[in-house]
């Protein structure tokens, strides 16, 4: 009896099945936390808010005792003084730079193309990035808020005369401006990351994102300046109040151009994200 054997076929390997867009957005996150170490992104994000509370350390160090003639608690006029000096420029300028710097990590290394080319969806390479720089935006306002009581503290035991130490830190108008102040911050962070992802360069969105900052400042008299991403932080810093009792004074909602920063950020990104994924898939 005779036999045909038939040739097989060797059997095919199987691609792994793509993971889930939850461990994919974990596995990245994971990475770019990893790239950010030793980053000038990092080292802005832990020393950004000490230029404004060591100025107002000083002053109040050396000219304290003429700013607080009228006596009463010196905790509003030092934080109101610490806030308003971070929110009128430096904290716009904070997120620009911040925002370049982050997506800055991969242009400088090239790595654009081989990121796009790993096993993970383009939503969860955008979406990383916005999350770390949301976190990093989060931890320098607190580390800035931690500064302002730490430097008050301190006034009060180099300075014991203004009285730091003998009354209470008005704690709950500072963790409402904290919030409003984060709230603020996302207009303007969201433009500017979608500005730093389309331009893949350093340069163009941090001379985009000062230029607005600077445009903004001369447009504060305008009507409509309250729906401008970038004066939004100016805005919220200024909004600190000190009442005739000498009580420090934060509203408890969100006010106008922080609704706007909102719509800002919520706005931005869609667009954004639809007009990169277009150009990204005609490339």
């Amino acid at each position: 009896m005779n036999f045909v054997l038939t040739p097989t076929l060797p059997e095919l390997a199987t691609l792994p099945a793509a993971a889930a867009p939850f461990r994919q957005l974990r596995r990245t996150l994971a990475a770019d936390t990893l790239k950010l170490r030793r980053t000038a992104a990092l080292r802005l994000t832990l020393l950004s808010g000490a230029f404004p509370v060591l100025l107002a350390f000083l002053i109040f160090f050396f000219k304290g005792h003429e700013i607080l003639k009228a006596g009463g608690t010196p905790w509003p006029r030092f934080i109101s003084m610490a806030w308003q000096t971070a929110g009128t420029l430096l904290l716009p300028l904070f997120v620009v730079l911040l925002t370049s710097l982050v997506v800055n990590i991969e242009t400088k290394a090239t790595a654009w193309k081989h990121l796009y080319a790993q096993p993970v969806g383009r939503g969860a390479v955008f979406l990383s990035k916005l999350l770390l720089i949301l976190a990093l935006n989060a931890v320098a306002l607190l580390l800035f808020v931690g500064l302002v009581l730490g430097a008050g503290a301190l006034l009060g035991l180099l300075r014991p005369k203004l009285g730091f130490q003998a009354h209470p830190v008005p704690l709950e108008a500072v963790l409402w401006m904290l919030g409003r102040t984060y709230v603020a911050t996302l207009g303007l962070l969201a433009v500017q990351y979608i500005v730093s992802l389309y331009w893949r360069s350093f340069v163009v969105p941090v001379g985009v994102g000062m230029g607005a900052v600077v445009a903004t400042v001369a447009l504060l008299s305008w009507e409509h300046a309250n729906k401008i991403p970038y004066a939004a932080p100016l805005l919220t810093s200024v909004s600190m109040r000190m009442s005739k009792a000498g009580v420090l004074e934060a509203s408890h909602t969100l006010t106008n151009h922080e609704w706007y920063s909102l719509a800002w950020f919520g706005g931005a990104l869609v667009l954004g994200y639809a007009l990169l994924y277009r150009r990204n898939m005609t490339q």
